[in-house]
């Protein structure tokens, strides 16, 4: 199959390879059907999650993990039966990237990741019950915390 990609052009791809996100993103609930292209092979720190539904629709997400070391988002037990997982080893997290004119003015939704399980390829976006973690942490401002 393929689908002209908002940041890529054509890609082809398999259905094995699409998320399907339960509920859709918040604000955008209508769109379950993506495909996660990464930037750079063999690297998920940065993906596109472009909208099979709407070429148009394409959002960037970041592996939170290689933006803060210390991140640790909790799962309630609803939310692990919600996306059939049986361990958080069958869990990947990533963050929603707003850009801006430069990467460290730039932001990302630490408090409502998209979760995707990995084996069944289901996802959905948790909103977290952790106080430390907001919608919008400045990118530069993370960068500065790790060095």
């Amino acid at each position: 199959m393929e689908i002209n990609a908002k940041y890529f052009g054509q890609v082809s791809y398999d259905k094995s390879e699409l998320i399907h996100i339960v509920n859709g993103l918040i604000g955008f609930e209508a769109y379950t059907e993506y495909l996660p292209i990464p930037f750079h092979e063999d690297n998920d720190s940065l993906i596109s999650l472009q909208c099979l539904e709407d070429e148009t629709l394409s959002f960037i997400l970041m592996n939170p993990f290689g933006l803060l070391n210390d991140y640790t988002p909790s799962l309630s037990g609803q939310d692990m039966k919600e996306l059939d997982a049986e361990t958080a080893e069958d869990l990947s997290y990533y963050v929603i990237c707003v850009m801006r004119d430069s990467v460290a003015e730039s932001t990302v939704n630490l408090k409502a990741p998209l979760v995707v399980n990995v084996r069944s390829r289901q996802a959905r976006q948790v909103i977290l019950d952790q106080s430390e973690y907001t919608f919008r942490h400045v990118i530069g401002d993370m960068i500065k915390e790790e060095s």
